[in-house]
């Protein structure tokens, strides 16, 4: 069993940890999510894939302090509350069936306590999403696979 010190010290620290996902594979996105938003906020974890370690770390805080401050996420939605120049995020919610294998050590944190994650999915130059025919921006394979379908419209 690994050792959970560092992340309920960062908890209690900052209110959540970082954990960056590097991959084991080419066919494999790194991505890097939120472990306590949920604990701490009552918002969802977050996951973000194919950004580096530092802007995705930046982006989570953005999480936490919107959460902090009582704002909450709507999945499916464009979120401009993170990117400037007019590009909105979109978060979807991840499958609790990829729990296990993408939230693994959220999963062994939180034992039995019931949490809910997301992936924010960012638009390419083009104000596509990765779900859009013609995305052009991250390799974010992986998270769609991970996430529930969108919701009819």
């Amino acid at each position: 069993m690994r050792d959970d010190s560092r992340i309920e010290n960062d908890i209690a620290k900052y209110g959540w940890h970082s954990l960056h996902v590097f991959p084991e594979n080419e066919d494999q996105d790194r991505f890097t999510y939120s472990i306590g938003l949920s604990e701490t906020y009552g918002g969802p974890e977050v996951a973000i894939f194919g950004l580096d370690r530092s802007r995705a770390h930046e982006l989570l805080g953005v999480c936490a302090k919107l959460f902090a401050e009582g704002a909450q996420l709507t999945l499916e939605s464009p979120d401009n509350r993170f990117l400037k120049d007019g590009y909105d995020v979109i978060f979807r919610e991840i499958e609790r069936e990829a729990f296990s294998e993408y939230l693994g050590t959220a999963t062994r944190y939180f034992g039995d306590k019931e949490f809910s994650a997301v992936v924010m999915f960012f638009p390419d130059a083009k104000g596509r999403y990765p779900w859009e025919f013609g995305y052009k921006y991250l390799r974010v394979d992986e998270a769609l696979k991970i996430v529930k379908p969108l919701r009819p419209t």
